[in-house]
């Protein structure tokens, strides 16, 4: 059976980024009608920072799949050096225009094309739905470039709603994550370094958010 979602968010398999920029494009700097904008900072982000306290430290940091860049303002709020991409050109737009007085270099860039030029440069990266709002086929090339993007003792922020469901196409979007996500992160070169799930009180995730820190291991 397809998800409703398909005809609310026409997703093509093979064109997997391409429903982004027309749900942008019918937004406005408020979100209206992106379904994830916070226009805050994530609360899942926030309650992690309560328990793990970030100083930048003019460090470098990367937020991906941005959207409206609050997480990315939050970082830099911290003391970062902060980069943020998103696939949509108009989501970028939004985010510059959200944030004029900002240093954030905020680009647009597709996560399923690989990034030669961040290959683990920061030492902070920031991942949040992202890897679930794009067909379960992508899964391990996302994780990768997501924790290509980690420098030599960088740590890795992934937050993500976890289900039992299998992951397959018809089921999404979203296509919730199974746990066995933070496997594949570590078969990356990555460790857990810290693990907890939160409740989902939206009964979208069978099993909850789960939020997950990473730290890279290999150099």
């Amino acid at each position: 059976m397809k998800n409703k979602n398909q005809d609310r968010f026409p997703v093509q398999e093979n064109q997997p980024s391409n429903w982004f920029e027309p749900l942008y494009a019918g937004s406005n700097k408020n979100g209206e009608g992106v379904p994830w904008a916070n226009m805050d900072t994530h609360p899942s982000f926030g309650n992690w920072l309560k328990k793990n306290p970030l100083e930048g430290d003019e460090k470098s940091a990367l937020v991906v799949g941005c959207g409206m860049g609050d997480d990315a303002i939050e970082l830099e709020a911290l003391g970062f050096q902060v980069t943020a991409f998103d696939v949509s050109e108009t989501a970028i737009k939004f985010c510059k225009e959200r944030f004029p007085q900002s240093k954030v270099e905020f680009v647009q860039a597709d996560l399923l094309v690989t990034q030669p030029h961040w290959k683990r440069k920061f030492d902070f990266v920031l991942e949040i739905y992202t890897v679930q709002a794009l067909p379960p086929k992508y899964e391990m090339e996302l994780i990768q470039n997501i924790a290509d993007f980690v420098a030599s003792d960088g740590q890795l922020l992934v937050i993500a709603e976890v289900s039992k469901e299998e992951r397959s196409f018809e089921n999404g979007p979203p296509w919730l994550l199974t746990s066995q996500h933070i496997d594949s992160f570590v078969s990356c070169g990555l460790k857990v370094v810290g693990k907890y799930v939160e409740q989902d009180s939206s009964n979208i995730g069978e099993l909850g958010t789960y939020v997950t820190t990473f730290k890279r291991t290999n150099v």
